[in-house]
């Protein structure tokens, strides 16, 4: 196994035992193996990785004609699951829990929003200084069209706080999100407030205060993983092209800054050119009919060496995957970089 595959697959093994690590330096180093005809070098390591995690957890059935023989075997022990924050989100803000304990938790949020974006809770835990007035001001102006204003406001972010990503969710289709909760003080939002209009102040923060007393529950084994890094050749997702409907999905942001991932149902036929030709239009202020055909669902931005696990209802079919955030080098958005993917979900 390559040095980051087993890179993937322990970070896959902290979180399902209950760790957080921080990520591998910003670089991938692809080994000498041949990936499958069609699949690009990285992405088949992150396929091998996840196919070893799954043939790892498989327990081998034992033929009819042996059982009389065979050993009777020891049931497996059972896996206590982490707990579950129910987040009630809708038109009119949201509604979560002010203490809970420490330890890896899902937060399962539940959408009665009927705007198109639906609601996009997200986790973050501010660095020791840091008022939420001077976060909720820079989060506000992170959203403005203006790179100027808005390439300042997310260095001045990563600077402040922790972003632990979150979950997009819609009616009738609930995410999930796992993250690894310290004890300290941690606040939710909907990144969607601060989107729209006249962003909110500190007052669209929830406080949520984590005890010192810790649950043993673990969190979901993912069956998928998405990486995001800088290469040679610009910022990229790094993705296996299937995933399989309803698996967890472990994502990491090797990034050296704040970035998110959006699963977007695509129209049949999108190519890369495609989504290249819709970038290249957002970036020039220009109107191209988007290859987009759905709701979108995913994580708000994480800060660079971040992880979290998330459950989206991914239903089969064809996405791109995606970010709307701006390069925080030079104002121009990832996704204008070649920052997408398209994948299939089966």
């Amino acid at each position: 196994m390559c040095a980051y595959n087993r890179r993937l697959k322990r970070r896959a093994d902290d979180y399902t035992h209950g760790y957080c690590r921080t990520a591998e330096p910003d670089s991938y180093r692809p080994g000498t193996e041949k990936p499958p005809e069609g699949v690009p070098m990285k992405q088949a390591k992150i396929l091998a990785t996840a196919v070893a995690t799954v043939l790892a957890a498989t327990t081998l059935s034992t033929p009819a004609h042996a059982a009389e023989t065979a050993p009777v075997a020891e049931a497996a022990p059972v896996v206590e699951a982490a707990p579950v924050v129910e987040i009630e989100a809708g038109d009119d803000g949201f509604t979560a829990p002010a203490t809970h304990t420490g330890g890896p938790t899902s937060f399962r949020v539940n959408s009665t929003a009927t705007g198109d974006l639906g609601s996009m809770i997200g986790l973050v835990r501010l660095n020791p200084g840091t008022t939420p007035a001077s976060f909720a001001d820079h989060l506000g102006k992170v959203f403005s069209g203006d790179p100027e204003v808005a390439v300042p406001a997310g260095n001045a972010l990563m600077d402040e706080a922790e972003l632990l990503g979150g979950a997009q969710s819609h009616p009738g289709r609930t995410t999930t999100f796992t993250a690894r909760l310290r004890p300290g003080t941690y606040y939710l939002l909907d990144y969607l407030d601060f989107e729209d209009g006249t962003p909110p102040g500190p007052e669209a923060l929830h406080e949520l205060t984590v005890r010192t007393e810790r649950h043993h529950g673990h969190a979901p084994r993912p069956g998928a993983f998405v990486g995001m890094s800088r290469t040679p050749s610009g910022p990229r997702f790094h993705v296996a092209p299937r995933l399989r409907a309803g698996a967890p999905i472990l994502l990491t942001n090797h990034m050296k800054q704040v970035n998110e991932a959006i699963f977007v149902p695509v129209r049949p036929g999108t190519t890369r050119a495609d989504m290249q030709e819709f970038w290249d239009a957002a970036e020039s202020g220009e109107w191209v009919e988007p290859p987009f055909a759905g709701a979108p669902v995913g994580t708000p931005p994480l800060s660079h060496g971040q992880s979290v696990v998330l459950q989206a209802p991914l239903e089969p079919g064809r996405y791109a995957l995606i970010t709307w955030v701006f390069d925080l080098t030079d104002g121009v958005r990832l996704g204008a970089k070649g920052m997408y993917e398209l994948v299939t979900v089966r």
